[in-house]
């Protein structure tokens, strides 16, 4: 009976033991799986995401529990008991079965003073400062991922990470040397510097950069350059026709915080390699080398065309052009046939054999074509017909080549084009499927286009430099990226090299009233907050997303924010990447994003794709017509914008119980008039015989629900269309 009252009083009190009060660095050797209890200070708050650093006087380490840890914020003295875990290789406390906040304002422990190969693992979860570093590339900005530093005083390498949603990203990877704070950390033994915001950087010289170069005033002859520094300085910039600078070196601005110059006299379509500086003493601070162009003197015509029908409803005066299938098709026969020195093809899917063989014949008639695509893409249409011409396949095994791209004619004033957009050289892309097609002449793009073209295609060449060819991820940002079109401005990025998901989110956060979307897949989460933070600022947000089934897909954070987000269950894929901003309002810098570039990882950091950014309300607008017409379901109807002598007005619109058709035609013809649900689905059919001049015919419309519907118009097998509500 002793013993047994003996062994009782012995785990009764060894149980307390279990969950006894340890500093970090004791808990820090307990075995995976131990309950702990532990003191610290919260060193982080939500821009890590849902971990939390905690540190005592001993030691630091990171909690992971989402219903926990979410709930503290930087200067929290937390008290919790967990298990010991790890993930990648990193100790952390889990399954936390208690937390209690202590207090809060509390100053974080100050930061330890390391170095790139000592912060981990001697100082692993703790804030720790490395000084004097350099990162490796200056004025970029920062995006989802690792981003390389040196510490210049021993030239050794270190590494930090910036996860999605970090208040870092797409902000300017800074130029110069800086001390850099953050939590040591590391990842399957792989050592990272996790920075917490901008306030984790601190520069070291007297001069410093606050904005990055930035190129205006675009002409045939010239453009200015403006940058600024954070204090009085002297500013300067280097030129070139080549990355040497060769051109030489030229003042822009003494005792001011902004340095300007103004180029004249280059040629048009000149590209010219920059370099700005500003001085403080013995300090200067060095932009990285930009290429920059002037303006071109072609036409500038900018050109979408869409393979289905448009809602012209919308239009402010252009309605949008559409090219069914065969209509498409026979227009990039034309624009292939109107070459008269190159042709380069990026496409990374061509299944039609007729387009493969207008290639063909320009290249029997002397052309120079040149032919990028995709290593892992079937190309029936290259593998099952003899090509004379060079096919180069690249990307194999990793990214795609995504592009949907035709470029002619670089070096032409007048016969220059970029034939670009979401339309592959397939049959559902060409017919069936929902895509936008875009040509812009310029002779400035199509030559930026080419050098793009050419860093892939490893030479200037009508034979590929296998060896020197590079695509995906070792690309460089080596091309121009702001024209003036026939004084529209034009933005061009090619991923993943010109960090083009932070382009997208600039549009995005440029709206002020209006944002339509349509994209085939959409994964990447800055992107979708940048949207609900958008709707939450009162901006009317629209959008489809076609593959909302993909792994990570935005498409329930977005429906569960509140944003008016749909699917696509119709017949035909919506395969567009495009976002319209601000389409209603003209005095507020519409814009079109279009191009190959899905919102996606995948294009952000390993494809070949290119965009365009378009700021202009013409433009804006045909492509609002297309996405009206996706948004009211309607499919199927092949339509005209005009019917020669014929017009047509329709009133009272709303109505409720009739609404009155007022024809007129020049001459006699039959009219064949339907009319269509939002889905497509047709609800009423009739013909009106031999009618001209003036006619009104009283359509009933009391018997339909409430909704829009389109009045369809059939002469001489063409098709116009006119959208109707009916109310009550």
């Amino acid at each position: 009976m002793k013993n047994i009252l003996l062994t009782t009083i012995i785990l009764l009190s060894s149980i307390p033991m279990l969950f006894a009060q340890a500093d970090i660095a004791e808990a820090r050797t307990f075995a995976q799986g131990t309950t702990v209890t532990i003191t610290g200070t919260v060193m982080n708050g939500s821009s890590l995401g849902i971990i939390r650093y905690i540190q005592d006087g001993t030691a630091g380490i990171p909690v992971y529990d989402p219903g926990v840890s979410t709930d503290w914020n930087q200067g929290d003295n937390v008290t919790i008991t967990g298990e010991i875990g790890s993930f990648g290789g990193a100790i952390q406390v889990v399954n936390t079965s208690s937390a209690t906040i202590n207090s809060s304002g509390n100053t974080p422990y100050a930061a330890q003073v390391t170095s790139p190969n000592d912060m981990w693992p001697d100082y692993d979860a703790e804030l720790v400062q490395i000084n004097n570093v350099l990162f490796t590339n200056q004025g970029r900005p920062f995006t989802v991922g690792i981003h390389q530093f040196t510490q210049t005083t021993n030239g050794e390498v270190g590494y930090i990470y910036v996860r999605s949603g970090h208040p870092l990203l797409c902000t300017a990877t800074p130029y110069g040397e800086v001390n850099l704070t953050g939590i040591s950390s590391a990842y399957n033994a792989a050592a990272q510097l996790l920075p917490r915001g901008l306030g984790d950087i601190e520069y070291v010289a007297s001069v410093f950069m606050e904005e990055s170069p930035k190129q205006s005033n675009i002409t045939t002859d010239g453009f200015t350059m403006t940058w600024e520094a954070n204090a009085l300085a002297t500013h300067g910039i280097r030129y070139g026709l080549t990355p040497a600078l060769e051109l030489g070196d030229l003042p822009a601005g003494t005792n001011s915080m902004q340095g300007s110059y103004t180029f004249t006299g280059f040629d048009p379509a000149t590209f010219v390699y920059v370099q700005t500086y500003s001085m403080i003493g013995g300090d200067m601070v060095e932009s990285e080398v930009k290429v920059v162009s002037t303006a071109s003197t072609s036409t500038g015509v900018i050109q979408p065309y869409f393979n289905n029908i448009i809602d012209n409803s919308v239009s402010s005066g252009t309605d949008a052009a559409v090219l069914y299938g065969p209509q498409l098709l026979q227009y990039y026969k034309d624009m292939i046939a109107s070459a008269q020195t190159s042709i380069d093809v990026m496409v990374y899917n061509n299944n039609r054999t007729d387009l493969t063989q207008a290639l063909i014949d320009a290249h029997n008639n002397g052309i120079t074509v040149r032919y990028i695509t995709d290593s892992d893409e079937f190309n029936s249409a290259l593998s099952n017909i003899s090509i004379p011409f060079e096919v180069f396949r690249v990307q194999g095994g990793t990214g795609l080549m995504h592009n949907k791209t035709l470029v002619i004619d670089a070096e032409s004033v007048d016969n220059s084009w970029v034939i670009t957009g979401s339309t592959n050289w397939t049959d559902n892309n060409i017919n069936t499927d929902f895509n936008n097609t875009i040509a812009v002449q310029d002779q400035a793009l199509a030559k930026a286009y080419t050098m793009e073209f050419n860093e892939m295609w490893g030479s200037d060449g009508a034979a590929p430099g296998i060896f020197a060819a590079v695509a995906g991820a070792n690309k460089s940002d080596n091309t121009p990226h702001l024209f003036n079109i026939g004084g529209v401005m034009v933005e061009n990025y090619f991923s993943p090299s010109d960090f083009v998901s932070c382009r997208i989110e600039d549009v995005i956060r440029s709206a002020d009233s209006k944002i339509d979307f349509a994209v085939l897949s959409f994964t990447y989460n800055d992107l979708g907050s940048a949207l609900v933070a958008e709707h939450f600022d009162n901006t009317d947000v629209r959008g489809f997303i076609e593959n909302i089934n993909d792994q990570g897909t935005e498409y329930d954070y977005l429906l569960s924010s509140g944003v008016d987000v749909r699917d696509h269950p119709a017949p035909g894929t919506i395969h567009h990447k495009y976002v319209i901003v601000d389409a209603d309002d003209p005095s507020s810098d519409p814009i079109v994003l279009t191009g190959s570039h899905n919102w996606s990882v995948s294009a952000e950091t390993i494809n070949d794709e290119n965009t365009l950014i378009i700021h202009d309300a013409s433009v804006a607008n045909q492509y609002w017509q297309e996405f009206e017409a996706r948004w009211d379901g309607l499919v199927g109807i092949k339509t005209v914008p005009n019917i020669d002598g014929f017009s047509v007005a329709t009133y009272p619109n709303p109505a409720s119980d009739h609404i009155n058709l007022d024809l007129k035609l020049d001459n006699t013809k039959d009219i064949q008039v339907e009319v269509f649900d939002v889905n497509g689905k047709p609800v009423n059919t009739f013909q009106l015989d031999d009618i001209a001049g003036q006619y009104i015919h009283t359509m009933k419309v009391s018997q339909l629900p409430v909704g829009y519907y389109f009045v369809a118009f059939t002469i001489d097998g063409l098709t116009k269309v006119n959208k109707i509500e009916v109310v009550r």
